[in-house]
């Protein structure tokens, strides 16, 4: 019987330790990931779109569509994306947006 409780009690000591250490990487990662707040809306042939910082690439990707232009480069051990949409001139991309590790950041219209 003193066995069973000892292996209980150490199983339940390992998933509480299990649960702290992912609580606290989960929390590390949220503070090294924040980027001001601000949202801009963009007007495109299908209709206006609303972005915000932080949002990932993907997603605005989906509500853009894929970039006209792109250049990527690591600044600082981090992969910063430029990504050029043409949104009401036909010739050069007129916005530019800007990814740092895979979320937006920045946004510029020309």
């Amino acid at each position: 019987m003193k066995t069973f409780l000892h292996i209980i009690i150490g199983f339940v000591a390992g998933v509480l330790c299990t649960l702290l250490v992912l609580f606290l990487l989960a929390f590390d990662h949220q503070e090294n990931t924040k980027v001001p707040y601000s949202s801009f809306n963009v007007k495109t042939n299908k209709g206006t779109v609303k972005l915000h910082t932080g949002m990932p690439r993907d997603s605005v990707y989906f509500l853009l569509g894929n970039p006209d232009s792109f250049q990527t480069t690591t600044i600082k051990g981090h992969n910063v994306e430029i990504a050029g949409f043409r949104v009401s001139n036909n010739l050069v991309p007129d916005i530019n947006i800007t990814f740092e590790d895979g979320v937006l950041t920045d946004f510029r219209k020309i």
